[in-house]
């Protein structure tokens, strides 16, 4: 009887692991709007919603909206009221919440198991946190460059700032989703990464 008791309850135990991010996504997206004011731009609106969800955030700079009303019972009506006249959509995708072109989002997610395969390994564990309303790429490919010990810069006059908010994220899928989600490309080698704007 005893093991039959250990045994289910790893089971529970296993599910419940299993469950949780998405359970947790979908109750953030069921919740309330209501972040502490009626009237907000896009990107106020979406932080504060990635804030009380404990949601990473990686937004695309071309996103943007006037301030509007925040309409809808739940936050997805919310959100789909901010964007449905645009051609900017949103994914959830293990805990952070992606914000841009639908095709860059398309194309993103496609190719993304492979791109994070030929990524430079450096130190492939180290996790990015850090809140940003507005960061400079130069800034950012600064710090992600003492965290993975990979040589990562911007090509001298690109000049762009990116809006994310980061908790516990793998350095590779941050560099990645900037780069993707704004329409940049990189050239790669085994040490190093160097990103240009898409038409040069």
């Amino acid at each position: 009887m005893k093991t039959y008791r250990v045994g289910l309850l790893c089971f529970v135990l296993l599910i419940s692991a299993v469950c949780a991010e998405p359970l947790s996504a979908k109750a953030g997206f069921s919740a309330s709007p209501d972040v502490g004011d009626r009237f907000l731009d896009i990107h106020t609106f979406l932080f504060r919603i990635a804030a009380r969800n404990g949601w990473s955030l990686i937004v695309s700079s071309e996103v943007n909206s006037p301030v509007k009303e925040v309409v809808g019972s739940t936050v997805e009506e919310a959100l789909n009221n901010y964007l449905e006249t645009t051609s900017f959509r949103w994914r959830l995708f293990e805990n952070c919440l992606y914000v841009a072109d639908e095709s860059s989002l398309d194309t993103f997610f496609r190719s993304l198991p492979e791109l994070e395969q030929t990524m430079p390994k450096g130190n492939s564990s180290s996790n990015f946190s850090g809140m940003f309303s507005r960061i400079e790429l130069d800034m950012l490919c600064n710090m992600l460059r003492s965290l993975s010990g990979v040589e990562i810069r911007s090509a001298e006059g690109l000049q762009h700032s990116v809006m994310m908010r980061a908790t516990g994220m793998a350095w590779q899928r941050v560099l990645l989703a900037v780069v993707y989600l704004n329409r940049f490309r990189m050239n790669r080698t085994d040490f190093s990464i160097t990103i240009f704007p898409a038409d040069s």
